[in-house]
């Protein structure tokens, strides 16, 4: 594998301390600072500021990152990536052209398909894949016919317990669509059976939030530090977690005791009115996901993409940054590993955006519109120390 020398971008790496893109005043090397980046053997082999590198491998091909942001390769905290699957998109596709290196699937699989998705997606993708296992052997197949949660007996503990062991190296939680829409008449039993297999494995719980049954205070109640709630900004009248202007107090007891909230758009899950309300209240996601899937990519775009919807929000570029990278793969259990950073010695997953000023309307989920005044576009993605993506030889998008 061959040396790359990315030179003269502005490098935002949140571990290194935030990122003040857009600033204008160069910073210490690694935030915000004009830097080149040495990737060499699938590794970041140095990040230093802009010219100053002189230990360079003979050969090394070096690329202009000038006038563009460059970060750690995007982790996406939801996705939907069972290739093959009613449900599930390419990583090998969305990734690159999005700057996505790392994707959590939650929950396409349950224990009597995860076989299948490794066979046909985790053991062949370029891309990084863990995944939350669905708490229901089936899955998430057929959701437009059916949720899987509605015949109780499909929510097998033994069996996801044996599955989560069998793939422990892939495995990183449980998740459970805790919704009326999914469950029918189960109730809140599979998310209590999703409660109990966490448990039992020691791993974090995922819970979906939609429609009640089950509610949002009740949903709360079995969320602990490390669990994640997803679908945060949900515009489901009966379940939004801004009731008046004001975040749920069962919400705010979640965040202090450590529970995650992430974004997850997806095709009817992101309500800007409700998502503007709570940042206005302080109440900013901890990790900005897409949820993409065959059914909400049109809607979703790409990570990206949703990044943007933030930035029209209020949301720095570093912040959403960090939402998509260093914070996703900390809550992965990637980010010891340096997945999601620039950190010297972390893989050499990168990607550089293009920060596109002009006016921009945005829709959600629920109907609204709204406006921006710049967005990201991937210009380059590189995986493993290999370039997937170069805007330069595909065209601008």
């Amino acid at each position: 594998m061959g040396a790359l020398l990315l030179h003269g971008g502005e490098v935002v790496d949140p571990e290194a301390g935030g990122g003040s893109a857009g600033a204008g005043a160069p910073g210490p090397a690694g935030v915000g600072t004009l830097a080149d980046v040495l990737l060499l053997d699938g590794r970041i082999a140095a990040v230093a500021p802009a010219g100053s590198l002189t230990d360079v491998p003979e050969g090394t091909e070096r690329v202009d990152v000038s006038g563009l942001l460059v970060t750690p390769g995007l982790v996406d905290l939801h996705a939907h990536v069972f290739v093959g699957q009613d449900l599930g998109v390419d990583p090998d596709e969305v990734g690159p052209r999005s700057g996505t290196t790392t994707f959590v699937d939650t929950g396409s699989a349950g224990a009597h398909l995860f076989g299948a998705f490794r066979a046909t997606t985790l053991d062949r993708a370029q891309a990084r894949v863990l995944a939350f296992l669905n708490i229901s052997t089936i899955g998430a197949t057929s959701i437009q016919l059916a949720g899987e949660l509605e015949t109780l007996a499909y929510c097998d503990e033994p069996g996801a317990l044996a599955a989560a062991r069998e793939h422990a190296d892939r495995i990183i939680g449980i998740k459970v669509r805790a919704s009326g829409n999914v469950v029918g008449r189960s109730g809140a039993e599979p998310m209590l059976r999703a409660r109990r297999v966490a448990d039992e494995l020691g791993l974090p719980l995922m819970i979906h939030l939609g429609p009640a049954p089950p509610g949002s205070d009740e949903i709360m109640a079995q969320l602990r530090a490390g669990d994640v709630l997803t679908h945060c900004y949900t515009g489901f009248e009966d379940n939004r977690l801004l009731v008046d202007g004001s975040v749920r107090e069962s919400v705010l007891e979640a965040r202090r005791r450590g529970v995650v909230f992430d974004v997850a758009h997806g095709m009817s899950a992101f309500d800007a009115d409700v998502a503007a309300g709570m940042l206005a209240e302080g109440f900013r996601p901890d990790t900005i996901s897409s949820d993409v899937h065959a059914y909400s990519i049109d809607s979703v775009g790409d990570l990206p993409a949703v990044m943007s919807k933030f930035l029209a929000l209020g949301m720095g570029v570093g912040e959403v940054i960090a939402c998509a990278t260093a914070a996703p793969a900390r809550h992965a259990g990637l980010l010891a590993d340096g997945v999601g950073t620039l950190r010297v010695g972390a893989p050499a997953d990168v990607a550089a955006f293009a920060l596109v000023d002009g006016p921009v309307t945005y829709g959600d989920t629920r109907g609204h519109t709204f406006t921006g005044s710049r967005r990201l576009r991937t210009a380059l993605t590189i995986r493993a120390g290999a370039v997937v993506h170069d805007e330069r030889m595909e065209g601008e998008r």
